[in-house]
Order: structure tokens, then sequence, then C-alpha cells
């Protein structure tokens, strides 16, 4: 997606277990970072396809610049065509 000045964002999907259903999120978001086995990385738009194991959190910057902290314990995170799926496994 892009705005009106063409920057462009990625759309997220956090999905989360049933009993977790409050910290389920979607929307588009300027980047998104985390850590995995090898330190910690931001995910960008028109960032390359990977996916990864993440332990701890998962942090959000909306369209708007807000931060948005997700603490997942442990999570998937699969990146695709500017599209990035988020499964906690907790």
């Amino acid at each position: 997606m892009e705005d009106s000045l063409g920057k462009k964002f990625l759309r997220v999907e956090v999905i989360v277990p049933n009993y977790k259903e409050q910290m389920a999120y979607e929307g588009f978001v300027k980047s998104l970072t985390s850590s995995n086995s090898e330190g910690t990385f931001d995910i960008l738009p028109m960032h390359e396809n990977f996916v990864t194991v993440v332990e701890g959190k998962v942090v959000v910057v909306d369209e708007g610049g807000k931060t948005r902290d997700f603490e997942v314990g442990k999570a998937v995170i699969e990146a695709s065509n500017n599209f990035i799926k988020v499964f906690v496994q907790f």
C-alpha cells in the first residue's frame, strides 16, 4: 500500500491463540522490529521474503508513527510481498 505521497507500508496481521484475542492486530505499518537467534532485525517495505522464529516482543510502527509493542513469548514471523503474518505461540 502507498499513501498520497508515495510512501509504502506493510500490511501486518498478529494472529494469536483464542484466549489472547485482545492482542490480535491487523493494519498497515511503517516497520516491524523483533529479535531472533541472530539478533534484532527490522522489516521495512519491500523487504525480501523470509520466515523466522522470534522470542520476546514484536514492535510495530503504524502509519501515523505510533509505536505498539506485543509481548509474544515465542512467535513465527512470515514476510512475503509486503505482508507480514505473526503467528503467536506463547
